[in-house]
């Protein structure tokens, strides 16, 4: 495990350094440093604070430049004018390093929080492979190195489930704080988080309650002094940071907390595109989930998720009931809150219930007794270091085998997040580009030499073009899809494609599948282009 955390923290540091600030990165960062630095807690209006505050702390070491007028602007606008700051003293590299150093930490200590977890309930062995299939993850190395809110979550979901096991196996005091701590920490990682408050609070009140002997209300004791540690864990970190909202009335949780809440109720509901499998819609699908996990998960871990559940059929009555309680009802919560979310937008969402699934799965070392477990975990390390290589350096666009290139098949986050910015400017620089780029607001424009591609007519380009696969797929697939109609010449980073034309190209409607990359100098119409493609 120690050895897996360091080749993971090396290919992470390595990732973190060369990829450019992410489409959410800017406004966790610069609502961070304001939230350190002038206790400004209404900056963001996606609350909670604490994971962008931590984040923001190695930040300082770099004196980021924060321009004047935060106040006045609304948060993207704001988090813009902080990146085209840092970019013009020669700091944005260095500063978003430094932000992605404490969910780097995040990630490893999920890592080590899966194998303690999965070891006290299947033994060492079982934690080791639930460790390792999350260290050695394309998917965690390329989401776990970014400045982001899923991390934080992810985490604090497997430390209530430590935290439900330690009280369940010893019922005492010391425990009902724990859980507590742990319930706190998740409240104040994501709104999510008061999910797992929930569940941890109805698990201590019924697994203890007997009726006989004063065990119900001593189990009813317990819940309550659960959720009242939370709730002052909640208060303590607001208060931290800006002690003015001890000021500001609320009848449990602190009003910008609330505000919060009433924020992503109301920005979150849908409406944004999505795309899957080559089909492009707007809302909500359910088979949107699995087929993101089928085509980001990589394959092994992928058959010991579906498989290991089944060898709980081999432990023993006890083992199954504190695998049900503290992993597996947790985990059936979120992925039933993000199933039926408003929005289809990415597999980071599933990070918490895929950390906590290994678990459950890695009882699967039950029914392969017959092979020595030094075997067995040889080969699931072999097989995950190979596809941690195969990821690097690009991870974030890594899908598994056959679905490549990735970008034929998900957008958004699972591909496209605008991390390539930095390549993109580097291979802009002589060639004018005709460019459409995804990524924050701040470097959308920031291309050497770029000539904007969203308003100019097809008829009148010649030469070089570059477009974010998210933009082709799902921003404004109708505008942009003829671009489909040919095959782009090479990629860079796996998310952006570039097409090269030596006459101008034809101006219909095409499909909504990117073609896949052909040889040659030069882009080809490889589609015949149709208006029932479009849809």
């Amino acid at each position: 495990m120690l050895l897996v955390a360091v080749g993971f923290a090396a290919l992470c540091l390595r990732e973190a350094w060369l990829d450019a600030p992410t489409y959410d990165e800017p406004v966790y960062v610069s609502a961070g440093v304001l939230g350190v630095l002038h206790h400004d807690l209404a900056f963001n209006d996606e609350h909670p604070p604490l994971p962008k505050a931590l984040a923001a702390l190695p930040v300082l070491a770099a004196r980021p430049i924060v321009p004047p007028g935060w106040e006045r602007v609304d948060e993207w606008g704001y988090s813009a004018r902080f990146v085209q700051a840092q970019l013009r003293f020669g700091k944005l590299r260095l500063v978003m390093f430094l932000s992605r150093l404490v969910p780097i930490l995040e990630a490893i200590a999920i890592g080590l929080a899966l194998y303690r977890l999965g070891s006290m309930l299947h033994g060492p062995p079982a934690g080791a492979i639930a460790g390792v299939l999350w260290l050695a993850s394309p998917v965690t190395i390329g989401l776990g190195h970014l400045d982001g809110v899923d991390l934080p979550v992810a985490l604090t979901a497997v430390l209530v489930s430590l935290a439900l096991l330690r009280w369940l196996r010893r019922r005492d005091r010391g425990s009902v704080v724990m859980v507590g701590l742990a319930c706190g920490g998740a409240v104040s990682a994501g709104p999510t988080g008061l999910l797992l408050a929930a569940v941890a609070v109805v698990v201590v009140v019924t697994s203890g309650w007997r009726g006989q002997g004063g065990q119900g209300w001593r189990a009813l004791v317990s819940g309550l002094a659960v959720t009242a540690i939370t709730v002052v864990f909640v208060w303590f970190v607001y208060a931290a940071l800006d002690a003015s909202v001890l000021l500001q009335s609320s009848p449990v949780l602190p009003h910008p907390y609330l505000d919060g809440l009433h924020y992503l109720a109301i920005h979150d509901t849908g409406g944004e595109s999505v795309y899957l499998f080559g089909a492009s819609w707007a809302g909500r699908r359910l088979w949107y989930w699995p087929g993101t996990l089928l085509v980001k998960i990589p394959i092994l871990t992928l058959l010991v998720l579906i498989v290991g559940p089944f060898a709980l059929r081999a432990v023993s009555r006890q083992a199954r009931r504190e695998v049900l309680l503290v992993v597996a009802l947790p985990a059936l919560v979120l992925a039933a809150f993000t199933i039926a979310g408003p929005q289809d937008s990415g597999i980071r969402y599933m990070l918490p219930v895929i950390a906590l699934w290994l678990v459950a799965a890695s009882a699967i070392v039950e029914v392969t007794r017959w092979i020595p477990g030094s075997t067995v975990l040889a080969a699931i390390v072999a097989a995950a270091v190979v596809m941690s290589a195969d990821s690097f350096p690009h991870s974030i666009a890594w899908t598994t085998p056959p679905f490549t290139p990735g970008y034929e098949y998900v957008s958004h986050s699972s591909i496209d997040w605008g991390q390539d910015f930095f390549l993109l400017e580097q291979w802009s620089r002589g060639r004018r580009p005709y460019v459409s780029f995804f990524g924050t607001r701040a470097l959308r424009n920031a291309i050497p030499g770029m000539r904007p591609l969203v308003g100019t007519s097809p008829d009148r380009i010649v030469g070089w073009v570059a477009v974010s696969a998210t933009i082709l797929t799902t921003s404004d697939p109708a505008e942009l899809s003829w671009l489909n109609s040919y095959c782009p010449v090479a990629t860079i980073g796996g998310s952006i494609l570039i097409y090269r034309f030596r006459h101008p190209p034809g101006a219909t409607l095409g499909p909504t599948r990117p073609a896949n990359v052909c040889e040659g100098e030069y882009s080809r119409q490889i589609r015949t282009a149709t208006l029932a493609g479009a849809g």
